[in-house]
């Protein structure tokens, strides 16, 4: 996926056109039609395999959801992006998730369907006429509509001086430099600093390059075209969160295997089994993503769960541009969003798993909201708007300025569509993730039930969707997690780091990174909505400030594992992205001032995002060498052998076996044992897996890995891992049943 937006001046509304006629001068979606019916072939035959995966992924998030987005021709392009991908894939995790519930599982027959049906409406049922206006302000449609034919004929590039090229030029040597840098970085890391200090300077070059190109086309004096802007952003996103998947062979976190276990589960027995985890209850991303893996020829997760992170980084970015060009007509103010928003994700939730598939909802159903449910609110919000327009007159009596206001949509056809959208994007929403759903509720509950979303009964649908699912799964949450964990927000809040005197002091300032860069976006939105509160937008100011406050909530009841503050940045981020960009734009014209402040919070954004994101790989990285004697081990481990090691990020839950493991509890780390004990031998391993388990077969794993983590966190002694081994290695008491150089497996023989 890439940004690709245009300014170009409105073309007429097509005339309507009779029903179920193919017509000749709908080319492009002609094209569409038979692409369609030709994957639908390849996928039911199972003939294109992973060399046409992204080819068959691409149609798959492209068809389903364009035809329902082609009923809205005058719809912002960014938006019409967000919505034809995220319909597709909600559509077929509503399919993968009855086919995992009903034990009926058949993903390719099924996806072939789907495209054949998205085929035939695309081909014979002519697109919408013209639905209104669906920005939100004046004729921001006419200013953003994308001129396909400009774009295929390079009209942009026409009549232009030569100067013109040189941003062009810089952006692809960048990125070209980028590529080569990657190319000669190694997968092992050097030095203790992740991949900071495993890069080459070559790469350091290629980011400042695309990051200073960003920042010039927002704050130059005459800015950039959205063209250019969507390609350098989409450059940036790339090297930003591409990089770690593109010097890696496998995913590189050691919490993203637990969820390609349940999914390569659900792949390859077609069904779910709510007695194993919670991730079989709530199945919704894990479903969908068997489903696909099935469907475009990789039924690993393992072979694509890697470029997660610059996937969801990606939509989210876009998904963040398209909100902010529904509040805004000023072009520096929804691309600067889109760049604060790019360096502020450091929390890193982007990675394959069930909160970055749900938040990309999420956000869709908030764009989805401002797009097309805008509405008068009730009484009583009308009475806070009028005390605060009195406030905001007595502190600014100069202003002369006319605010943006926010504009009730003007096409009543849709919203009852829209109104439908969001409930079923709330429905796949809400068995995929246990949090997210109650995050919607608190930051749209409000906004419908004052009436600033129309109609208000759709707030309570999406609570009763989510309390509805919880119920069954209530005595299973509560009795293992806990439903609330305390009503102390401040302990909610808190989160339990590695203590700083374990750090050296470059450690311990590089570990102060993510709370810098939280605490500067939150200051820099904060004084956006004053700001644009100031300039007189009190309802717009009031919309965004909530959705961006609402998370905050959340800590009232649940610290959700000492990871709730994490959350509630990340919820909050995107309005805060929003707020910042008011703060340097929300005048009538750039200033010095504003350019120069621009320029330099983007700076030190874009160096704290690079420290707090590619450090922490040197703890948290697993080797390839890791995953295949994991994988060796999920395919020949049966119930009741226990697998006994001592890196806390060994990856044993990997595979479709994974479930035999929790069941007999044999998922096990010898460091505490070894703490306890000091020295043990293998008669000790033996004996306490046994008074443990009473196991069939006793497994022990060495690794560099263990070794090099053993010294890094001062776990114990290193050299009884070493002194083990070797005993195991003797041959009289134990087989070595695996060895890829950096990983050992031992089968120790039992004596009782």
């Amino acid at each position: 996926m890439s940004l690709l937006l245009q300014d170009e001046t409105p073309t007429p509304k097509s005339r309507k056109r009779p029903a179920l006629a193919l017509r000749a001068d709908r080319p492009w979606d002609f094209g569409l039609a038979v692409a369609g019916v030709v994957l639908a072939v390849l996928i039911l035959f199972d003939l294109g395999g992973p060399v046409l995966a992204p080819v068959t992924l691409a149609g798959c998030l492209v068809l389903p959801g364009w035809v329902l987005v082609r009923r809205l021709p005058d719809a912002d392009p960014a938006a019409r992006l967000v919505w034809t991908v995220v319909m597709s894939a909600a559509l077929y995790t509503g399919v993968a998730l009855i086919m995992a519930w009903t034990r009926f599982w058949h993903p390719r027959p099924a996806a072939a369907a789907i495209l054949v049906a998205a085929s035939i409406l695309i081909a014979f049922f002519p697109p919408g006429i013209g639905t209104g206006r669906h920005a939100m302000f004046g004729q921001l449609v006419q200013r953003h509509r994308l001129d396909w034919q400009s774009v295929r004929t390079l009209e942009v590039f026409r009549g232009r001086s030569r100067s013109a090229y040189v941003p062009w030029a810089v952006l692809a040597l960048a990125m070209l430099a980028w590529g080569v840098a990657l190319s000669v970085t190694g997968e092992d890391l050097i030095g203790d600093r992740g991949l900071l200090s495993t890069f080459p300077p070559l790469w350091y070059v290629a980011v400042a390059a695309v990051v200073g190109l960003c920042i010039w086309a927002v704050a130059a004096r005459k800015m950039a075209s959205n063209v250019f802007l969507a390609a350098a952003t989409t450059g940036l996103v790339a090297v930003l969160y591409a990089s770690p998947a593109m010097v890696v062979s496998v995913p590189r976190l050691p919490w993203s295997y637990k969820h390609i276990a349940v999914t390569n589960y659900i792949g390859a027995h077609g069904q779910v089994d709510p007695l194993i985890d919670i991730y079989n209850r709530w199945p919704g991303f894990f479903s969908v993503s068997a489903f696909m893996g099935e469907v475009i020829g990789y039924r690993d997760a393992v072979d694509y769960a890697s470029w997660a992170e610059f996937g969801f980084a990606l939509l989210d970015v876009v998904i963040i541009l398209a909100i902010a060009r529904t509040i805004t007509a000023n072009p520096r103010i929804y691309w600067t969003a889109a760049l604060v928003f790019a360096f502020g994700n450091w929390v890193n939730q982007n990675y394959y798993s069930p909160q970055a598939f749900a938040y990309s909802f999420y956000l869709t159903m908030c764009l989805i909201a401002l797009t097309f449910l805008r509405g008068t609110p009730i009484r009583l919000a009308t009475i806070l708007e009028g005390k605060l327009q009195g406030l905001q007159r007595r502190l600014n009596p100069k202003l002369t300025a006319a605010p943006e206001s926010m504009a009730v949509h003007s096409s009543r056809a849709l919203v009852l569509p829209a109104a439908a959208a969001i409930i079923f994007l709330q429905a796949v929403t809400v068995p995929s993730h246990q949090l997210t759903p109650y995050m919607a509720i608190l930051a749209l509950f409000p906004l419908f039930f004052l009436g600033y979303f129309r109609p208000r009964w759709v707030g309570p649908v999406l609570f009763v969707l989510a309390v509805a699912y919880l119920l069954p799964n209530l005595d299973y949450v509560d009795n293992k997690y806990g439903l609330f964990t305390g009503f102390d927000i401040f302990k909610n809040a808190s989160y339990d780091p590695a203590r700083a005197s374990e750090l050296d002091d470059s450690s311990r300032w590089l570990s102060r990174a993510p709370d810098a860069l939280s605490i500067f976006v939150g200051l820099l939105g904060v004084a956006g909505f004053v700001r644009n509160f100031l300039r007189g937008n009190v309802r717009q100011t009031l919309v965004v400030a909530w959705l961006a406050v609402a998370p905050l909530f959340w800590l009232v009841g649940q610290s959700y594992g000492g990871e709730a503050k994490f959350r509630v940045f990340l919820f909050a981020m995107p309005w805060l992205a929003i707020g910042a960009a008011w703060l340097f734009w929300a005048g009538p014209v750039r200033t010095r001032n504003a350019a120069m402040g621009a320029t330099a919070s983007l700076t030190i954004m874009a160096v704290l995002f690079t420290i707090v994101y590619f450090q922490a790989e040197a703890k948290f990285r697993v080797p390839k060498e890791d995953v295949v004697a994991a994988q060796w081990l999920d395919a020949r481990v049966q119930e009741k052998d226990v697998i006994l090691e001592t890196n806390a990020f060994f990856p044993l839950l990997i595979g479709p076996n994974y479930p035999s493991f929790l069941e007999w509890g044999s998922v096990t780390s010898l460091t505490k044992f070894i703490q306890a004990r000091g020295n043990v031998t293998t008669t000790d391993v033996e004996a306490y897996a046994t008074k443990n388990w009473k196991p069939e077969r006793i497994f022990v794993v060495f690794s560099d890995s263990q070794r090099a983590q053993a010294i890094k966190d001062d776990l114990f002694d290193p050299e009884i891992l070493t002194a083990l081994e070797r005993e195991l290695s003797a041959g009289d008491k134990a087989d070595h049943v695996f060895d890829n150089g950096a990983v050992r497996i031992y089968e120790i023989r039992k004596t009782g």
